[in-house]
């Protein structure tokens, strides 16, 4: 990716004490964008604005901190304040502008502060000091870590570390290229490769604010198998950092389901195991509890016939159509892991569904409960 041809930034402009909270992307010819958003229906003001600004937009300002979330009409006329003061600084039309926040739902936005950050940001624009690195610093809020990836024709960012689930989840991704091939060919192929973010799930929410844009300045032409190989590739490399960083996370957890009837069934008992706070405590636990993995399935309203339900916990049998004897010292070790897993196998049809997600720990009940 070649950042000569677009200005990115993310300054420190006051939202958040000392750290990067505002954050613009520009390119003054125009960029070709796509743009998936949170299924949620209660919906950001930045989305809704955003929604209507994808034919050709120049500019994307994006700040943490504050959602702009739950706060009415006066949250959209904030909204459409900071984009009228974008489109002025920046010497664009308003039409051109895609706004996207993350943060605290229900507070509006300090609209003075993200004004001051606009004017650095165009300052350094002026000074051609671009900065990856600052854009994605400041999109972060319970994150850890940022959360990069990078291929020869592209480059991405992402923020989420809870209210993770499938259709999106509290996460903001912009994936920027100078690649195009055919727009309509785009367009699915970009559908296709955001599936990977519905296979994760840190605690089965999905914000008001998710947001996935793809902004590409369309300079350099691709073959079609290069473009969605590198597409996947960076798609596929944020939807791990994010999981590997869920809030108060120890442990990575894969989930398979096997053997399913369709794929609905399968995708549908994936996300309902993943989802469960008995499970994703026992693994925090690192206890081999597989009757919590058992009950659940009975519990899932798939059906499941029990003399053919197979378990297994980090590779080991634990179950099939009645209990296994192993060793549960071995298992326990194996459970030591950061990386661990379980799989069940329905032995009722050929599809396969695998969702990525974490434990449940003390380190998440105490983010959450302080965020506010």
């Amino acid at each position: 990716m070649n950042f000569k041809n677009l200005f990115i930034n993310g300054v420190c402009s006051g939202l958040k004490k000392g750290k990067y909270d505002l954050g613009i992307i520009y390119f003054p010819y125009g960029f070709f964008a796509l743009a998936s958003f949170t299924k949620n229906k209660f919906k950001a003001a930045p989305i809704l604005i955003s929604k209507k600004n994808l034919s050709r937009p120049k500019i994307l300002v994006v700040n943490s901190k504050f959602a702009n979330a739950g706060t009415g009409k006066e949250g959209f006329r904030r909204a459409l304040e900071v984009a009228k003061f974008c489109s002025k600084i920046f010497g664009v039309k308003q039409n051109e502008i895609l706004l996207a926040s993350t943060g605290v739902i229900g507070k509006q936005l300090p609209v003075s502060k993200i004004k001051d950050g606009i004017k650095k940001l165009e300052k350094f624009f002026r000074q051609k000091k671009a900065s990856p690195l600052s854009f994605a610093k400041s999109i972060l809020t319970t994150d850890t870590c940022v959360k990069t990836a990078e291929t020869k024709n592209f480059w991405a960012c992402a923020k989420g570390s809870g209210m993770i689930a499938p259709n999106l989840a509290t996460f903001l991704c912009f994936i920027l290229s100078d690649a195009f091939v055919d727009f309509k060919k785009e367009r699915k192929i970009f559908k296709n490769a955001l599936k990977v973010f519905n296979q994760i799930s840190v605690d089965g929410e999905t914000s008001t604010n998710d947001s996935v844009f793809f902004l590409s300045t369309a300079l350099k032409k691709i073959k079609e198998g290069d473009f969605k190989k590198q597409i996947d590739f960076v798609c596929r490399q944020l939807s791990r950092k994010i999981i590997e960083d869920g809030e108060g996370a120890t442990k990575v957890i894969k989930i398979v389901v096997r053997g399913a009837r369709t794929p609905k069934e399968a995708q549908f008992l994936a996300r309902f195991l993943s989802n469960s706070p008995l499970i994703k405590t026992a693994f925090n636990g690192e206890s081999p509890n597989w009757g919590r993995i058992y009950s659940r399935v009975g519990f899932s309203g798939v059906n499941v016939d029990e003399k053919k339900l197979k378990i297994k916990i980090c590779g080991t049998k634990v179950f099939n159509g009645k209990p296994v004897f192993f060793n549960r010292n071995t298992l326990r070790r194996k459970l030591q892991r950061k990386f661990v897993s379980f799989e069940v196998d329905l032995r009722q049809g050929r599809e396969n569904f695998e969702i990525w997600t974490n434990d449940l720990s003390k380190g998440y009940v105490k983010i959450n409960a302080e965020y506010n």
